[in-house]
């Protein structure tokens, strides 16, 4: 797809804040994304029925569109769903700025966006696992509420159900399961339209990976649990039109051609190692012997080698590693679609840390519906290795992020999981397999500290009731998570 890319210097340009007509033409709003220090992509998509309309693209350092650093134009084509992505060039790291679009008179809401950059401090918010048809996404007015300089999107940011299959509060666009490219853009579409989802995405600027559901159910590189060929058709032709799709309605650097796994820098405070799970990923193991099987591998040999290789090289204080699904361990309870179906090469990972001394990692992940906050150890059921009250062992935390709106995995069970991970697995600071919510991670130079915050009333449309569940620091001299609140 044409990507417009312009640098942003001062011009001449006169002032704009005069507010345009606003109309139905940009009904699902604005994004930015994958900031650095200098550059942004900002997208929309035009409601048209023409092959091609050029819109102008609007940047400024003022809310109110006066102080204008850029404008430019960029094709919304039928053949790319009449979506818009810009790369915005030239800005200056550290940075707040504010753009739109504009179709002739009318006018886009305002999107605001900020660049990476060397920092004291720096606030990543976390979120996952958005079913429609088991509720409202209050989550993302939640994090929308927040000061952020960015958020991660873990992943399941659509779900690929037809009505009535995963959840029946609200239906489907369309109403079967999603198999063609126009089924997967009918969807983006729908999820786009989402109030809260546009509220978060015209805030912050967003690093989005993706799991599973955003092709089908447990997906791997050459297939999914639930695609079944004689009914769907060929899953490659399948996972092209999800992939086609997920470019379209979901900007990031680079585009339909960049790299899924990607990494972010902000000085020597912080980088950010975005992982896909999914696309490189074996086939998932059939026992727990296979799942042990000496080079099975989630990541695929090029990723390993360029996250390695990345946490090897870092220079950063905090290595933050965004995985779409879970890293830690826990005993008796094995979760294949997870880094447990994939246990050799997360024992090579963890190796890696505690070989080389790689500090201050912390994994947040997402998928399973539920919030663990664990310490990562080599064996963490072994005394010898890991001790919990000293966090000994221990060689990086994992925080898994809870759904958006996806419901608990155990019905009426779920305080019993819980209750059975906190006698079983002693790098487990905490577990609710109940709740949804999101984490926040505030990186600072001596600690970070993570939020974890529930959001209630995710099946009513009025809820978002909001409260603090857990709150964790982590330090650098000492690699276990330390509760504070």
């Amino acid at each position: 797809m044409p990507i417009g890319v312009f640098g942003c210097e001062r011009g001449d340009s006169a002032p704009v804040c005069a507010e345009p007509t606003r109309s139905d033409r940009f009904p699902h709003g604005v994004a930015s994304a994958d900031p650095t220090e200098s550059s942004v992509r900002v997208w929309t998509r035009v409601e048209s029925s023409a092959e091609r309309e050029d819109v102008r693209v609007i940047v400024a350092t003022d809310e109110g569109l006066c102080d204008v650093i850029a404008e430019s134009s960029a094709p919304a084509l039928a053949r790319d769903d009449h979506t818009v992505h810009v790369e915005l060039t030239g800005l200056a790291p550290s940075r707040t700025y504010y753009y739109a679009f504009e179709l002739g008179p009318e006018r886009s809401a305002i999107g605001r966006t900020r660049t990476t950059g060397a920092a004291d401090r720096v606030r990543l918010g976390f979120t996952c696992c958005a079913s429609l048809a088991h509720g409202w996404l209050h989550t993302y007015d939640a994090l929308a509420a927040q000061e952020l300089d960015a958020v991660v999107h873990l992943g399941d940011y659509v779900y690929e159900y037809e009505n009535g299959r995963y959840g029946s509060l609200r239906g489907y666009e369309p109403a079967h399961a999603t198999i063609t490219l126009e089924d997967y853009r009918l969807r983006y579409g729908q999820y786009r339209r989402e109030p809260p989802l546009q509220a978060l995405h015209a805030r912050h600027p967003t690093i989005v990976t993706w799991d599973d559901h955003e092709i089908a159910n447990n997906a791997w590189r050459g297939g999914s649990i639930e695609h079944d060929e004689a009914i769907f058709g060929p899953y490659e032709a399948r996972r092209e039109a999800a992939t086609r799709a997920h470019a379209e309605w979901i900007p990031r650097a680079g585009g339909a051609e960049g790299e899924r796994f990607r990494r972010f820098s902000w000085g020597d405070l912080a980088e950010l190692f975005v992982l896909d799970t999914r696309m490189e990923r074996d086939p998932p193991p059939r026992d727990e012997v296979e799942a042990a099987a000496p080079g099975r591998s989630i990541l695929g040999a090029r990723q390993r080698e360029w996250l390695f290789e990345g946490l090897r090289a870092s220079t950063a204080r905090w290595k933050v590693i965004a995985s779409g699904v879970q890293v830690s361990p826990h005993a008796e309870f094995w979760n294949f679609d997870a880094w447990d179906g994939y246990a050799d090469e997360r024992r090579l990972l963890l190796e890696l840390l505690e070989r080389e001394g790689i500090t201050g990692v912390i994994v947040v992940c997402g998928d399973g519906h539920k919030s663990f906050a664990d310490d990562l150890a080599r064996d963490p059921l072994d005394p010898a290795v890991y001790d919990r009250a000293t966090g000994r062992g221990a060689v990086a935390v994992e925080l898994m992020t809870p759904a958006a709106s996806s419901p608990n995995l155990f019905g009426g069970e779920a305080r019993d999981f819980e209750a059975w991970v906190r006698s079983a697995s002693p790098h487990t600071h905490f577990v609710d397999a109940e709740s949804r919510g999101y984490w926040t991670l505030e990186l600072a130079e001596d600690r970070a500290l993570a939020t974890l915050s529930f959001v209630e009333g995710i099946e009513r449309p009025t809820g978002g009731d909001e409260r603090v569940a857990a709150v964790f620091e982590v330090r650098l001299e000492r690699s276990g998570l330390v509760r504070v609140r």
